[in-house]
């Protein structure tokens, strides 16, 4: 018995001298996904004085107040993710009146739903920014987190360097040290079942505060007008190591906001919205290193959009919701001569007075151009169409066409037409809001396109 235990000592100590060595990785060592989140018109298409606060989308906030419900999907990710999650996101309520209620993952209606994923999937970090969430159908995520990225790389590597668990599960694997890199290394440590994860909590909070600052109608703070002056030729270099090409570049990095946006107020490099950016990527040796707390800046802008001493906030724009958009009915009546269109929708708006043009313009067979014309009264930007000016009241609700009963009819005239005899043509609808007090017209709201139709010889 004592000669086994000698021997079992000699063994531990042979052990521990081995792992003592630090293991020699080959490779390059990784880094974190950039967020994806499209800053443009498009889906997953998001201002201080002296400090500076970041830009907003004030068109795709929330109204102040809402309640805004929030679910994990798929049933992934453990209880402790998901609280660390929930706790970072949270933060936004201290300095705005909004809230993110989180509820079960099978609750049927929510308005963000989160996907957690890895790096395998390639989904990376984004969100749809504010109330574009609610364009999103109910079965798809509106915000998503590599959960790859939060890990912690460093503790397991350590681990790996003195021989704990996780090193003892890599022998058990069978992994051969000598030849070993740095890209296995994070494939291991992604695989690996630890009961009790280690967490990066720094670049995890950094992660969940930028995007759902997005999800509250914030967008990348890099993107405020002239606050970073690029060398788009080195950037273009660095994401295309990335597999980006230059319109992902340009979309997600390079696109600058409009003035509006920024509120009349300054760039805020310390905002957690903000990218990091590295002195060779700009043309004066600017850099910014990544922010992972809610600047003070960052805290006004949300004070600002979401007040917690008034019911409207200052700078709230008129805002209007689509939904349910579907059955674009188009008739032609050889009584009336002439086209009958009937969207059906529901709309939405906000508690600002509001105008939208609901516009019905013909295209071509397959849809890709619109029809020219010379008739002033039916076109819309010199093509065929016609519309019907509507001014909204606050807060309300309307749906049209869903019952037997027409609320909406759009009608457009043969005898008003370009010469389209015998041809085959659609119709699309578009919804355009008009923010005239601050020179915002025709921002595109909603869109639907009917079957081709035949027009009367």
């Amino acid at each position: 018995m004592k000669k086994n235990f000698g021997l079992l000592l000699i063994g531990l100590f042979f052990v521990s001298g081995l792992t003592a060595q630090k293991i020699k990785l080959s490779g390059v060592k990784g880094d974190f996904s950039p967020c994806t989140t499209p800053l443009g018109d498009g889906f997953m298409k998001a201002v201080d004085t002296a400090a500076g606060r970041q830009v907003a989308d004030n068109y795709r906030t929330w109204e102040n107040g809402d309640v805004i419900l929030v679910k994990f999907m798929n049933n992934a990710g453990s209880k402790d993710i998901r609280n660390r999650i929930m706790q970072f996101a949270k933060e936004w309520e201290q300095y705005g009146n909004i809230t993110f209620k989180f509820v079960p993952d099978n609750t049927p209606q929510t308005n963000i739903r989160v996907r957690l994923g890895g790096r395998k999937d390639s989904m990376g970090h984004n969100s749809s920014v504010g109330i574009q969430c609610n364009d999103v159908p109910q079965y798809l995520q509106t915000l998503n987190l590599d959960t790859s990225d939060f890990i912690d790389y460093e503790g397991y590597e350590k681990e790996l360097n003195t021989g704990g668990p996780f090193y003892q599960y890599l022998v058990r694997k069978g992994v051969d040290f000598n030849n070993y890199t740095y890209g296995e290394l994070y494939d291991d440590i992604r695989s690996y079942p630890d009961p009790a994860r280690k967490w990066n909590l720094k670049a995890m909070g950094r992660t969940s505060r930028h995007e759902f600052g997005h999800s509250l109608g914030l967008l990348h703070e890099q993107s405020y007008p002239g606050g970073i002056k690029w060398n788009t030729d080195t950037v273009y270099k660095y994401y295309a190591s990335r597999g980006w090409n230059k319109a992902k570049v340009d979309f997600n990095v390079l696109e600058v906001s409009d003035q509006f946006f920024t509120n009349g107020t300054t760039y805020d490099p310390r905002s957690v919205m903000h990218y990091a950016v590295y002195a060779w990527q700009t043309l004066d040796g600017f850099s910014v290193e990544r922010s992972s707390e809610i600047s003070e800046g960052d805290k006004k802008i949300i004070g600002a959009l979401y007040p917690k001493t008034a019911k409207v906030s200052a700078i709230a724009v008129p805002k209007v919701q689509i939904s349910n958009l579907s059955g674009l009915v188009v008739k032609t009546d050889n009584v009336r001569k002439g086209l009958l269109i009937y969207p059906s929708f529901d709309l939405t708006t906000s508690a600002v007075l509001g105008k939208v043009h609901f516009v019905a313009r013909l295209t071509t067979e397959d849809g890709k151009r619109y029809i020219p014309t010379a008739n002033v009264r039916y076109s819309w930007n010199k093509m065929a169409g016609v519309y019907l000016p509507v001014n909204l009241l606050p807060s309300s609700k309307v749906t049209y066409n869903k019952g037997l009963k027409k609320n909406l009819e759009l009608f457009f005239p043969f005898r008003e037409m370009p010469d389209l005899q015998g041809k085959k043509v659609k119709v699309e609808f578009t919804v355009y809001l008009d923010d005239v007090v601050n020179n915002k017209l025709n921002r595109l709201v909603a869109y639907s396109l009917s079957q081709p139709l035949s027009m009367p010889l």
